[in-house]
């Protein structure tokens, strides 16, 4: 036992000695190191090791520190060596020479290399080799693609399909993937094969536009449908240098019109990383079609225009900057209408698409058309008569589809959409009135917060439209439950089952033991980038009543104080509607709105419910503009009692985010209350004034 504490003692020092002795070389300075040095980091399984080696060495070629001999020996050892960080670092170092040196002999060399290394077991040697094609055509050109294009093309056909077991597998269970492997694994060398074929288009520029023939479009087309959302993004950056580096005119004639329905694919792709390259390959489209691109639009303007709107922030920056490109400075409305049948058919597909993330991108398209084109009957734009009856009908019943959705995003963007609608194209709603009206109080009593504030925000819209035959109704139900909260039972709920995370609201998966049994409509589907399974995002084409839902199916009852908090968005929502107008019979229905104050304090003051914070929270931010909206005469005999009960919230220390509420909703008190009617107003609710005017 004793020998072997020697020898553990031994090992560890030599270990010890080996990475003081590496750290001395990294802590070295650049100019300080020697040719062999440098190679000795490159070859070091820590990769910030690697990458400080490889600026090192690009800083002393740069400075002709390192003589060209020494360095492709030493590259051409790595690319020899048993360890995988050194052949991916050798990789690295050679483009670094190739861009250094013009040496044919070396670049020979190198090619050699390139078949046995486009199949090599690590997955990040076979990416760098990259690198290095892209550097050696653009020193020699299109001669080293068509040296590599056999064996780069006949990889990438050859592991097209993914085989699952050995050789002596019968033929007829070849093509058939296992079914315990992802579709992104078992593809081998395929997705860094079409990685080498677009640093090879790269480099070779525009001379590679002869080898843009009908095979290679093929290839990629077949590359661009894959089962492997890799290969599927190589295959559109593949495309975007193609058409970067292909003649204007070959490009007109013979590519554009094979690979627009291509592109339209891509950017309607279910993952966004595909749907980006996609993007990326559609700017490109545009940019190289140049003045006839408007013979693409009807393919192509309709998704364009819908990514701008897409959940993930990178695929929406970039079109949105594509948009403004493809555009300029006369803006996109004047090319929708252009071709609008198209583009109503893309927004259409959206709205009904399996994603959520994408039928909510179809919403917002859809209440752009009606909020930012259309115009008004008051104050139409030059495109309203674009707008026909039968397209409005169109629109409407897949907004109407929309609203029911079970995925809660889409339902909150299409509430939204059909009260821009409404105001738009108000006899054209006329006969979806009473169901519109249904939908939205139904959604004023949502488990989800914005569901709420925005149902309110659409009915009150629908209300200054059709204000005669919708306010008395609407005033009587506002209330009938805007003291809904009095009745809350004290173990009120909020649904936590499927909290919202990030982005893209994708409910967060439900705790479950190893006991539990997978539910089968749930598994083996289909996953998006979301995050999202396809299954839980269907449409409900029936809701059910009473009920409040999420992006499940799963139906929980309606929390009343929910209801209630709902009542309070519509009115304050009507409040500022009404405040617009001066007329006489405005001031009468601003009166009738002030009469409802008094519930409206019995429900602010409710507490015997676990979540009466949250509702309070919710009025405290309200309030500031009901008080402005109303007037403070109108607020005057429930303001002692809204004080109190602010002053109390902001006295508390359990809730952080009611305390602030409560004090800004003090401070704006403070601003707009004369002095001797605040003083009054505390003296009557027994609060410190002091407490008023510190905060």
């Amino acid at each position: 036992s004793v020998s072997r504490l020697a020898c553990r003692q031994h090992r560890q020092r030599s270990r010890r000695d080996v990475s003081d002795g590496r750290l001395l070389h990294a802590m070295a300075p650049a100019e300080a190191l020697t040719v062999e040095a440098v190679f000795e980091q490159l070859r070091d399984f820590k990769n910030l090791t690697r990458e400080r080696a490889l600026e090192a060495l690009r800083e002393a070629l740069a400075a002709g520190r390192f003589s060209r001999e020494s360095v492709e020996t030493l590259v051409l050892a790595c690319l020899s060596d048993e360890s995988w960080e050194a052949r991916q670092s050798g990789l690295a170092a050679a483009a670094e020479a190739v861009k250094a040196w013009d040496s044919p002999g070396f670049r020979e060399s190198l090619l050699r290399e390139v078949p046995r290394l486009l199949v090599d077991p690590e997955y990040r040697v076979r990416k760098a080799i990259a690198l290095v094609l892209r550097e050696c055509c653009v020193r020699d050109g299109i001669q080293v693609f068509d040296g590599l294009a056999e064996t780069v093309l006949g990889d990438i056909r050859d592991k097209f399909r993914r085989q699952t077991g050995g050789e002596d597998r019968p033929a007829a269970d070849a093509t058939a993937p296992p079914t315990f492997l992802p579709d992104t694994e078992g593809w081998r060398s395929l997705e860094t094969s079409m990685g080498a074929l677009e640093a090879m288009m790269q480099g070779c520029g525009a001379a590679f536009t002869p080898r843009i023939d009908s095979a290679m479009i093929d290839l990629l087309a077949e590359c661009s449908k894959h089962t492997n959302r890799f290969v599927r993004e190589y295959a559109f950056f593949a495309f975007k240098n193609a058409f970067e580096v292909c003649e204007h005119d070959v490009f007109l004639t013979a590519v554009a019109p094979r690979t627009a329905d291509i592109i339209a694919a891509g950017i309607a792709d279910n993952w966004s990383q595909v749907r980006y390259a996609g993007s990326t390959a559609a700017r490109a489209f545009m940019e190289k079609a140049g003045e006839e691109k408007s013979r693409f639009y009807p393919q192509l303007l309709g998704l364009m225009c819908l990514n701008r709107h897409y959940v993930a922030e990178g695929v929406r920056l970039y079109s949105q900057d594509t948009w403004r490109i493809v555009c300029g400075p006369q803006g996109g409305a004047r090319l929708l209408v252009a071709h609008f049948d198209s583009v109503i058919d893309a927004y259409v597909r959206a709205a009904e698409a399996p994603n959520h993330a994408v039928r909510e991108a179809g919403c917002h398209c859809i209440a752009e058309l009606a909020g930012r084109v259309a115009g008004t009957p008051q104050e139409p734009t030059p495109f309203r008569e674009s707008f026909t009856p039968p397209r409005i009908q169109r629109l409407l019943e897949t907004l109407l589809l929309s609203f029911q959705d079970e995925s809660w995003p889409v339902r909150d963007v299409a509430s939204t959409a059909v009260g821009k609608f409404v105001v738009a194209f108000p006899t054209e709603c006329l006969p979806f009135r009473a169901k519109l009206v249904d939908l939205w109080f139904d959604q004023m009593a949502d488990n989800i917060p914005s569901l709420r504030q925005n149902a309110a925000s659409g009915l009150a819209s629908a209300v200054g439209v059709w204000t005669e035959d919708l306010w008395d109704e609407v005033l009587a139900t506002l209330k009938s439950t805007l003291p809904s909260v009095l009745q809350q039972p004290e173990n009120s709920q909020i649904f936590t089952d499927y909290t919202p995370s990030g982005p893209f609201s994708v409910p967060r998966t439900k705790p479950a033991s190893l006991e539990d049994k997978v539910d089968p409509a749930f598994a083996n589907q289909t996953m998006y980038s979301c995050g999202s399974v396809a299954p839980k995002t269907f449409k409900r084409r029936s809701r059910v009543k009473d009920s409040g839902c999420m992006n499940c199916s799963n139906d929980q009852p309606k929390q009343l104080w929910e209801a209630s908090e709902g009542m309070i968005y519509l009115l304050v929502e009507l409040a500022s509607l009404l405040a617009k107008d001066p007329s006489p019979v405005a001031q009468a229905r601003k009166d009738s709105l002030a009469a409802l104050l008094p519930s409206l304090v019995s429900a602010f003051e409710c507490s015997q419910y676990r979540h009466h914070h949250l509702l309070k929270q919710r009025t405290c931010e309200r309030l500031p503009v009901l008080t402005q909206s109303l007037g403070f005469e109108a607020v005057k005999p429930e303001f002692p009692a809204l004080l109190r009960v602010t002053g109390e919230c902001a006295a508390q220390g359990s809730h952080h985010a009611l305390q602030e509420s409560a004090r800004e909703l003090l401070s704006a008190w403070q601003r707009w209350v004369p002095a001797g009617e605040l003083e009054a107003a505390c003296d009557a609710a027994g609060v410190d004034v002091k407490l008023v005017a510190c905060e």
